[in-house]
């Protein structure tokens, strides 16, 4: 092999690295350390916990980031409206970097967002879909999400239930949610606002058994939770029922049903008024449905 400059280099800084390592434990670390920089960010092998920033140069496209992504990376998202479908890499989290400022439009047809195992996705507006978000698979997390206008379901689960806290899903032409066969284990439905659905708030089928807690499923056109077979468990804890067009029968004590008193639903602004009795009523004392202020 001919030696030049350039290979002689990292040849150079590795040998240092052994040479030191043997000789003092306590220097290793740092020539190593030197000797990665010598080799050249070209050279370096892509780790985990790496952002990929969505537009740039390496990822015009969220589909674009999700294909170079590895487990543990994060996708950072600037504003503006992708009109694009998003399978998320198992083990990715994908962030909006503004609350709501990164919009993903599905086109009006098929499924906008799917959720790969213990992905995570967080900031995000997701519409235009005939399903916003699809999520069958283990530790999957949707956080902080505007999950609006799609045809039919916002958010679809199958098997297991994804972690969802601090959503809006509202003004979909389904239901808010519809899940199937789907079991609490990590994941769960706890301080979410879905209202103005055009179906129920929550649909579920299969066996299924979940817990709901700390909820606000208002203005839906059919029920609030709507259990569609004698083989759904559904344990209901702290919610706020309100004007669903169906009541939901035998409530427990501990849910209620009294107008959110949302600052102004119609410009999504879903902003509790001072008055509102959901204030403060959360298991964790907390207010009832998401918690982001906007």
């Amino acid at each position: 092999m001919r030696i030049t400059r350039s290979t002689f280099l990292p040849l150079l800084a590795a040998l240092f690295v052994t040479v030191f390592a043997v000789a003092s434990p306590l220097f290793a670390d740092e020539v190593a350390v030197a000797a990665v920089a010598a080799v050249g960010p070209s050279q370096q092998a892509k780790g985990p916990g790496a952002v990929i920033v969505v537009p740039s140069q390496q990822a015009k496209s969220i589909g674009a980031a999700m294909v170079v992504a590895r487990p543990g990376d994060t996708v950072k998202v600037g504003n503006g409206i992708y009109r694009e479908k998003v399978f998320l890499t198992p083990g990715v989290v994908l962030i909006s970097d503004k609350l709501f400022g990164a919009v993903i439009d599905g086109g009006g047809k098929g499924t906008v967002v799917t959720m790969g195992n213990s992905s995570e996705i967080s900031g995000f507006e997701v519409r235009g879909g005939t399903v916003g978000i699809f999520s069958s698979t283990a530790q999957a997390v949707i956080r902080r999400c505007r999950v609006m206008h799609n045809v039919q379901s916002g958010v679809m689960c199958v098997g297991t239930l994804p972690k969802m806290e601090d959503n809006f899903i509202v003004f979909n032409k389904g239901s808010g949610v519809q899940g199937w066969d789907v079991r609490t284990t990590s994941g769960s439905i706890n301080h979410n606002t879905i209202a103005f659905n055009a179906n129920h708030g929550i649909s579920l089928g299969g066996s299924t058994s979940i817990t709901v807690e700390n909820n606000i499923i208002a203005f839906n056109d059919q029920f609030g939770v709507k259990p569609a077979e004698e083989t759904v468990r559904v344990v209901l804890i702290n919610n706020n029922f309100y004007q669903n067009a169906r009541i939901s029968s035998n409530l427990p004590s501990d849910n209620i049903s009294a107008d959110p008193l949302f600052e102004d639903a119609k410009r999504f602004n879903f902003n509790l008024m001072k008055e509102s009795r959901s204030i403060g009523l959360g298991t964790d004392n907390q207010n009832l449905g998401s918690r982001i202020l906007h």
